[in-house]
């Protein structure tokens, strides 16, 4: 009697009937915990459609929240409702393994002076530290297990809109070459700098900047976080393309698939916005 009290005003308080409802609402909340999934319900086909397309319950949930078109399971009842069914839980992501890279890219003798000539990290402008522009991108290299080829990745760092390209064979050179093609699709005014780290792979980066129109710095040597959203978004990649993956079975229509996928994923740092939506800055279209 007294726990019920204390929690409905005190002793001199408490309202019967406020109580009254404040134990059915607890109650209802309770009940959302453990609803079940009914396939014939807007709801329902809306989890599972996410689900199919890669989403976690997290994404699913902010974003049917943030379009507003059917109220949302909360996170734990779609984990509730997943994870007994076998079908179902093999949609939900898996936590990806981490990876160990190699550097064994062969850069010739001209082009080490140009690597040694790089601008560190340190001479930035401070406005990439804020995310507040568009225009600022991280760079790197994911590693297949041929070790030959990689995917040359570029992220945006303030909508964590991503490029890649795959790469069979890989040189300083041609490096350069598909990070200048792909930056000729972005407009002038989202490109301001790219942020790579050490590795040799991007010794011609004078020869790019200059091409590219954009300005090159390098993050301190084992210092990954400096590169953060791009080692995230690596990390998404990997989950389509695991460690140990021959690159050389990939196919660029695959890679185009996934890309595309991760762009309009929904992101809580976003808002629940996709990087799709903020980089392009469309309004926000129905994907529910």
């Amino acid at each position: 009697m007294s726990k019920e009290v204390s929690r409905n005003g005190g002793r001199y308080n408490y309202n019967p009937f406020k109580a009254q409802r404040e134990a059915r609402k607890r109650r209802l909340e309770a009940n959302q915990y453990h609803r079940k999934f009914d396939e014939s319900n807007p709801e329902t086909k809306a989890t599972i459609k996410l689900l199919k397309l890669g989403w976690s319950p997290e994404q699913i949930v902010g974003r049917i929240k943030l379009e507003a078109k059917v109220k949302p399971f909360c996170v734990a009842t779609i984990y509730n409702n997943v994870n007994p069914n076998k079908g179902l839980s093999k949609l939900l992501p898996r936590k990806h393994n981490k990876y160990r890279r190699t550097r064994n890219c062969k850069i010739r003798k001209g082009l080490r002076e140009s690597l040694e000539s790089k601008k560190s990290i340190d001479l930035r402008p401070e406005i990439v530290d804020l995310r507040e522009r568009l225009g600022d991108w991280e760079g790197d290299t994911i590693i297949g297990r041929e070790k030959t080829a990689r995917i040359l990745t570029h992220v945006e760092r303030k909508s964590g809109y991503l490029l890649a390209n795959l790469m069979l064979s890989v040189t300083a050179e041609k490096i350069s070459f598909k990070s200048i093609e792909a930056f000729k699709k972005i407009p002038k005014q989202k490109k301001y700098s790219i942020t790579y780290d050490n590795g040799s792979e991007f010794a011609d980066h004078e020869w790019t900047e200059r091409q590219a129109k954009i300005s090159i710095y390098f993050a301190h040597p084992y210092h990954s976080w400096e590169r953060g959203t791009n080692e995230n978004t690596n990390g998404l990649l990997r989950r389509y393309f695991p460690k140990g993956t021959l690159f050389s079975n990939i196919s660029e229509e695959q890679l185009t698939k996934v890309v595309k996928s991760l762009n309009q994923k929904p992101r809580k740092r976003l808002g629940y916005k996709t990087p799709h939506e903020v980089f392009h800055g469309v309004k926000l279209r129905t994907l529910i």
